[in-house]
């Protein structure tokens, strides 16, 4: 800290002149040079001048400018304030400390403290003083902290790592059919075709899955359901009756095995994750009409537990259900994460939506068809670029065993999806029609519906045991496109970043498929077991984020797939 002597001194003078009587009352003595140009004589009359210690505060530490309190707070004594601890020695004994920094000021003048920072937070809705049902930020070096900022940092990198894949492989996507005809005079593009058809094909490649694990459920004689955790390496897989594990698929180990307690004679027909991001609970349902909330699965540090989960809730969410047929569907769940609303349906007449978190039921309408509802999905979707989107989160597509496909609104009393239409019937010139969408162009048991964004449209895609792969426009009355799978099928899943699904057949094999109706892969052995083939595919699971592919089979097996390409991003 370079210091102008003659600035000082200069400053000193006009101090005395203007506040003399105040130094003498504090005890300070400072003579006067009756020549201006002359120096102080001696450091320890630098110091008494200046009130610093000029020997040693080139040498002090970032220590000595601790506060102890407000820079507008003053000392107790006269006008003179501190940063860091007041001075207990005598003024010609104040040089031996390094801690000590005592000036002078004005009466007049005065240094707010800052209220920036809690003026920006209470701007910005974080936390203020004045709230009363927020909560402070928790601190990161605490141990809730620690995992708030763990979880936040986890998502955000599987979401990326999903946006990523979905942007990679876009070139994969169903483009819309043009409505207009080419003019003789537009520029020929072969050439830019022959290039996205060449990185088609690579793209098509770089899907190529292999078998990276075989993972053997005893006690359970087949493999129902099948769940991943969207950033956890956990993988849910239920049995036939009420089994439930917990695997983690990186080591291929079985974390934990529990029942699920429904009635003896009853099986589980669905299992979904909720609060995925946060708490991580297990929600599954009974062909009894019963649903079951699991906590545990995870430890505070969201490693997987060794231990048993316990039961947190459970109730009937459709208390009429069927359970005498031979052929049924069960209970039907989908569980939206936007709003926290559950759908059940299933072998009963209605549809119900449910408020997970009070366990009340919101909402009663009726199926409208004789035959068991045995899939259903919602129309809403979240991605990372640009967050929840698709026709709505309480637009419900449901499937039915007929082979018919049913949209609902679950606001509506009767479920009933409202358009509006233009006409003179209101006062508006808007006038609301209501109807109900069917589409029956399915011949058989739906085995599977979900919804989709792929190439910047809203899309279901459907699929029924008799082999046809269906997409639909909800905005047409016939589906816009169709594959033929040309064999029996039993199970469908479709990814949810990259435009491929997989179907799985009695007849012992997978089916890898793109969605122009290219096949890219057959799967139909073991490659951990060379020459076993794979059992009849019960049940196919994408995870939500990668391009990973759980298959459970009639048999106890359970079969993890990853890409061959170690790096397909």
């Amino acid at each position: 800290i370079a210091v102008n002597e003659r600035a000082m001194m200069q400053k000193t003078k006009l101090r005395q002149l203007r506040s003399g009587s105040r130094r003498r009352s504090l005890g300070l003595e400072i003579p006067i040079s009756e020549n201006d140009n002359d120096p102080p004589t001696s450091l320890a009359g630098r110091r008494t001048t200046t009130g610093l210690n000029l020997s040693t505060y080139n040498t002090s530490s970032q220590e000595s400018f601790r506060r102890t309190g407000s820079l507008g707070n003053r000392a107790s004594s006269g006008n003179v304030f501190t940063i860091g601890t007041p001075p207990t020695v005598a003024l010609e004994n104040k040089g031996n400390s390094l801690f000590n920094v005592s000036m002078d000021v004005d009466d007049e003048y005065f240094f707010p403290e800052s209220k920036i920072f809690s003026w920006k937070r209470v701007e910005f809705g974080e936390f203020g003083a004045d709230s009363k049902t927020s909560e402070p930020p928790l601190d990161p070096l605490s141990e809730m902290g620690a995992i708030k900022k763990y979880r936040r940092s986890r998502n955000f990198q599987a979401q990326q790592k999903g946006q990523l894949l979905k942007n990679s492989f876009a070139v994969l996507a169903q483009k819309p059919a043009m409505s207009f005809s080419r003019s003789a005079y537009d520029y020929d593009e072969s050439d830019a075709a022959a290039g996205i058809e060449k990185e088609t094909d690579i793209k098509k490649q770089a899907l190529q899955l292999q078998q990276f694990s075989l993972l053997k459920n005893d006690g359970a004689r087949s493999t129902s359901l099948l769940r991943f955790h969207p950033y956890e390496p956990a993988l849910v897989v239920c049995g036939s009756s009420d089994n439930v594990s917990i695997w983690n698929a990186e080591t291929s180990e079985r974390m934990t095995s529990f029942s699920n307690e429904n009635p003896k004679g009853t099986r589980m027909t669905a299992a979904q994750w909720v609060n995925e991001a946060t708490s991580s609970l297990l929600l599954t349902g009974s062909n009894d009409g019963s649903v079951r909330i699991f906590d545990g699965l995870l430890e505070a540090n969201d490693e997987i537990s060794r231990e048993k989960p316990s039961l947190v809730s459970s109730f009937f969410a459709a208390p009429d259900i069927v359970t005498d047929k031979r052929y049924s569907s069960g209970l039907v769940l989908d569980y939206q994460q936007y709003g926290g609303k559950l759908t059940a349906g299933g072998n009963t007449k209605y549809i119900r939506t449910w408020d997970v978190a009070s366990e009340k039921c919101v909402n009663t309408f009726e199926s409208k068809s004789d035959a068991c509802l045995t899939t259903l999905t919602t129309a809403w979707d979240y991605s990372f670029d640009s967050g929840y989107s698709g026709l709505g989160p309480d637009i419900i597509v449901c499937g039915y065993g007929n082979g018919s496909l049913r949209v609902f609104d679950g606001r509506s009393t009767k479920g009933d999806v409202l358009y509006l239409s233009d006409g003179l019937s209101s006062r508006s010139g808007l006038s609301r029609r209501r109807k109900y969408s069917e589409y029956d162009e399915h011949t058989s048991w739906i085995v599977d519906v979900s919804f989709t964004t792929y190439g910047g449209r809203h899309e279901v895609v459907s699929g029924c045991v008799a082999g046809n792969i269906k997409f639909w426009d909800l905005r047409y009355s016939s589906s816009v496109r169709t594959i033929d799978h040309k064999m029996q099928m039993t199970a469908l899943a479709a990814h949810s970043n990259v435009p491929m699904f997989a179907t799985g057949s009695p007849a012992q094999f997978i089916k890898i498929m793109s969605h122009d109706g290219s096949t890219q892969q057959v799967i139909r052995y073991h490659d951990r077991l060379p020459g076993q083939r794979i059992g009849p595919v019960s049940c196919l699971c994408f995870h939500p984020q990668l391009p990973f592919l759980a298959a459970g089979f009639a048999d106890e097996n359970v079969s993890l797939y990853a890409p061959k390409q170690s790096r397909v991003v």
